[in-house]
């Protein structure tokens, strides 16, 4: 007789995906709720709430996502692979760590104090490369949570898979896609029309909701990849157990 206890290695997946998904979903929420409730001044962007009294929150999300990811295992890569899950959740969790380590420039007169470290041991002349780094190792991130939403969260340990397996890639694929025309969209503004972009940000935060949606969209895949919406919608999708 087959044992009926959950394989214990599978449930800390499980739980890995759904802690994953819970932090990028409500990330933006909790920001919003303290602007509101709490007299926090909204932000142009998520990374700007590092310089208020929210600094705890962005880092210590940023900082448990970025260690999920680098604990998370996934398929085992396949010969001639290259973007494994390994590699892909590795790559994403040490770029994660480092927009919470790095934080984007302060751009006002006070700035939420004590600095970061980073900020107290660069000089003001490489002030431009830490701005590049942090968007630079954000918006990889983002790439790589569409790529394992688009790639990765597709695959089957089946050759066969039946329809609850197509709804789920279909819901991948379109979360994975808003992920990436997201971050495809935050850069077009800022490279191309960087006036616009500075007033978008400051009349309606522009960034910061283009980024809200990335990460909804993150965190809806990496939740249904968990088999949190198999619980709640069984008549549409079965638990995820690859």
């Amino acid at each position: 007789m087959p044992d009926p206890r959950p394989n214990p290695d599978m449930s800390t997946v499980l739980r890995l995906r759904r802690a994953i998904g819970a932090i990028g979903l409500t990330l933006p929420f909790v920001l919003l709720a303290n602007v509101y409730l709490f007299d926090v001044p909204m932000q142009e962007s998520i990374s700007d709430f590092f310089y208020t009294e929210l600094r705890e929150v962005f880092v210590s999300a940023a900082a448990g996502v970025g260690l999920f990811l680098v604990a998370y295992e996934g398929y085992c890569r396949e010969p001639d692979e290259i973007l494994s899950d390994r590699m892909v959740s590795t790559i994403s969790g040490v770029a994660v760590f480092t927009t919470a380590f790095i934080p984007t420039l302060c751009d006002r007169e006070n700035c939420y104090q004590p600095l970061a470290l980073f900020d107290r041991l660069i000089p003001p002349s490489m002030d431009q490369i830490q701005q590049n780094i942090h968007f630079s190792a954000a918006g990889l991130f983002l790439i790589f949570m569409g790529i394992t939403s688009i790639r990765l969260f597709t695959r089957c340990s089946v050759a066969d898979y039946g329809s609850h397996k197509k709804r789920r890639n279909q819901c991948y694929r379109g979360f994975g896609w808003t992920i990436i025309a997201m971050v495809i969209l935050i850069g077009v503004v800022k490279i191309f029309l960087p006036e616009h972009g500075k007033i978008w940000d400051a009349n309606w935060s522009f960034t910061f909701w283009a980024e809200s949606v990335a990460l909804w969209a993150l965190g809806l895949s990496w939740l249904l990849k968990g088999g949190t919406m198999a619980e709640q919608m069984p008549f549409l999708f079965e638990a995820e157990t690859a």
